[in-house]
């Protein structure tokens, strides 16, 4: 039941990304427990992401957008597993996201209601650590001062990660 849901919110969170490509250009390929793998085809470019979406959100009540965490690769552009993260509310500049994984601590960026890693050996670590954590842990200020807390099960991350990077060698 718990991965049928998943499935569910994964179709939703790749539909809302990709509002504006043709339905048949996004193929959903498997979804392993909490995660699952989407690959987008169109001409010669092709994109490959595993997607999750938090287990538990806080604070309760909280007007928030969509929120998911995507791994992404895009073999045209030479770029494997880039990390990205919608946090589902415009985010403030002032105070920096970050991402743990038991004691690891992960420092981002902010850019709108997004966040990213701007250095690729920290986005190489945060990988590594997921494919070895159970959970993973995003924190945000938004812009009115609302301190939130997105943890992410990692189950089903391993076997993910390397569908994507099997289906955009």
């Amino acid at each position: 039941m718990k991965n049928a849901n998943v499935l569910r919110l994964a179709i939703l969170a790749a539909s809302a990304i990709v509002t504006t490509l043709p339905a048949q250009a996004l193929q959903l390929k498997e979804t392993y427990k909490d995660w699952a793998v989407y690959v987008h085809e169109k001409d010669t470019s092709k994109t490959c992401f595993a997607i999750s979406k938090p287990m538990d959100m806080k604070p309760k009540g909280v007007n928030r957008g969509d929120v998911f965490f995507y791994v992404s690769s895009w073999p045209g552009d030479k770029v494997n597993n880039e990390i990205s993260i919608k946090i589902g509310y415009p985010l403030d500049g002032e105070s920096a996201p970050s991402a743990s994984i038991g004691a690891d601590q992960f420092n981002l960026f902010a850019e709108g209601d997004k966040a990213f890693i701007a250095d690729e050996t920290v986005e190489i670590n945060l990988v590594k650590a997921m494919k070895k954590g159970s959970t993973l842990v995003i924190k945000g200020r938004s812009k009115r001062g609302t301190a939130t807390v997105d943890k992410y099960s990692l189950a089903g991350i391993s076997a993910a990660l390397k569908r994507v990077n099997t289906e955009c060698k």
